[in-house]
């Protein structure tokens, strides 16, 4: 599985804390979706967890796309 290459934005962030974040489950959760390969990226499967996730990209879980929680 390839990784898709990472964002230039410095407003990004890993994408476990985007999952955690948006409500969908906690980091360790998030780290067991990506390693089942349920987790995309811009359409591109993660295999690893040390992937960042900027602001324009789209992330999906089971194939329902995940929005982004508002920084606190």
């Amino acid at each position: 599985m390839a990784s898709p290459p990472p964002p230039s934005n410095a407003e990004a962030e890993r994408v476990a804390k985007v999952l955690a974040r948006a409500g969908v489950c906690s980091r360790r959760d998030a780290e067991k979706l990506i390693a089942e390969g349920r987790v995309k990226l811009n359409g591109v499967v993660l295999d690893t967890p040390a992937v960042k996730v900027g602001p324009g990209d789209k992330l999906s879980v089971d194939g329902k796309p995940v929005r982004a929680a508002e920084p606190a």
